[in-house]
């Protein structure tokens, strides 16, 4: 497997490049086919330091492609700069990262003592570390301040929950090619974090030397959303990487909005609300609301209402590459909120709407395990998916029957075991009784 990654990367230059914007990494079942991949596949930059191997690129506005239907030639209608692969593996493109973007759980000591030691333990290693300007001044003097912007990251380290992921997504606004993020489990509950915070020393290594040894990682699609009036004026975009939800707010009315896909128009909804969820904002409120779970691989948008007023309204999965519109209805009976993984909260009145497409450029989560196993895990592990999360109660020790225990019940209702019933009726009658005054 490794050989061939090197015989790819041997075959052509590297080239800047986005990994959603035409990247088809390689994956696990081209390697397993034994192809020959001089010639066919060419390396593209995804940071200054990292590259993938993807498959040449192909115009498909110009050109078809022939052996998938029989006697036909295909044409593609989907964006060409979509690729819809999402396993790959990375290759530093120089021999090792040079500068690292630590994020902490916020107002949490044992993440911020963790920081302190994987920031230091980098730094013996000849690796800049950068922090946010909120924590700088409570770490080591080596450490520096990340701008937004500034100098380019070629990795990054996540302590804490899945929030703490959201945030340092949310830290990149613009659609550019994001650095790998290897991401601790310091949090409650968390799906994008598969990595476990005593292993920090051997996982890292493994990941500085990226190239040597195969290290996995999913492309984890995000979700561009635009903001417009009821006039068409653009007001914000928002790239998400959970979900952008649609809701009544603070309003005790309900919502209605109208749902447009590919310009299609598929229905009207009233509810409390509507959740457009990538496959990772699946396990989140989507799934809360009655939405499927989906593996990350899968390109797909989730549409899920929250409490619909019809029963037949059940949650669609609609391709990756679709233009969604969701328009607030002119008579709907509150006015909206939009909220893009739970910040930038944003009032939408009557007329006004959201356009849902997919962001060029993925997250690209480093993995523990091959494929999909870290999200497979993360469902029986941590949401006990198909086990009982509860035991089972004990029958109490009540008699079966008058008799049933010799020598301790009378059939006059006399005996030990009489006794001490009364005793507890007793009480219980004397603890209601001074309940009730």
């Amino acid at each position: 497997m490794l050989g061939a990654f090197r015989a790819a990367l041997g075959a052509s230059a590297c080239k800047r490049g986005c990994l959603a914007a035409g990247a088809r990494p390689l994956n696990d079942s081209d390697c397993a086919r034994g192809l020959s991949y001089a010639g066919t596949f060419e390396t593209y930059r995804v940071r200054r330091s990292v590259r993938c191997v993807r498959a040449k690129a192909v115009d498909s506005s110009r050109m078809g492609e022939d052996g998938i239907v029989k006697g036909a030639h295909v044409l593609w209608k989907d964006p060409a700069m979509l690729q819809l692969r999402r396993r790959a593996y990375i290759v530093w493109q120089d021999d090792a990262p040079q500068r690292c973007l630590i994020v902490k759980k916020p107002k949490s000591e044992e993440a911020s003592a963790a920081m302190r030691e994987i920031g230091l333990w980098l730094s013996a290693r000849g690796i800049g570390v950068y922090v946010e300007n909120s924590v700088l001044g409570s770490m080591p003097a080596s450490f520096e301040a990340f701008e937004p912007g500034g100098v380019e990251i070629d990795f990054c380290v996540t302590l804490g929950g899945d929030g703490t992921v959201l945030h340092l997504a949310s830290l990149f606004a613009e659609d550019e090619p994001l650095a790998p993020v290897v991401s601790f489990a310091m949090g409650t509950l968390g799906f994008l974090t598969p990595f476990d915070i005593r292993d920090f020393e051997k996982q890292l290594t493994r990941i500085l030397v990226a190239g040597q040894q195969t290290v996995g990682c999913t492309l984890r699609s995000r979700k561009r959303c635009e903001v417009y009036t009821g006039r068409g004026r653009r007001l914000s975009v928002h790239h998400t990487l959970n979900e952008c939800i649609i809701d009544r707010g603070a309003s005790a009315s309900t919502l209605t909005v109208d749902l447009f896909v590919d310009g299609q128009y598929v229905t009207t909804v009233t509810a409390d609300g509507l959740i457009a969820a990538t496959p990772s904002g699946s396990t989140a409120y989507s799934m809360t609301a009655g939405g499927p779970m989906v593996a990350p691989s899968v390109p797909c948008t989730i549409i899920t209402p929250v409490a619909p007023l019809s029963l037949s309204f059940r949650p669609l999965v609609v391709p990756e590459t679709s233009d969604i519109v969701i328009l607030i209805a002119e008579d709907s009976k509150s006015m909206g909120r939009a909220s893009f993984d739970g910040r930038h909260q944003t009032r939408l009145v009557r007329g006004s709407s959201v356009r849902l497409t997919t962001s060029l450029c993925p997250l690209p989560l480093i993995t523990v395990g091959e494929l999909d196993a870290d999200w497979y895990e993360g469902i029986t592990q941590k949401l006990k998916w198909n086990q009982s999360i509860i035991d089972q109660p004990k029958r109490p020790r009540i008699p079966k029957g008058v008799g049933a225990i010799k020598g301790r019940e009378s059939s006059n209702g006399s005996g030990p075991e009489a006794s001490d019933l009364a005793k507890a009726s007793e009480k219980t009658s004397e603890t209601t009784s001074e309940n009730d005054v």
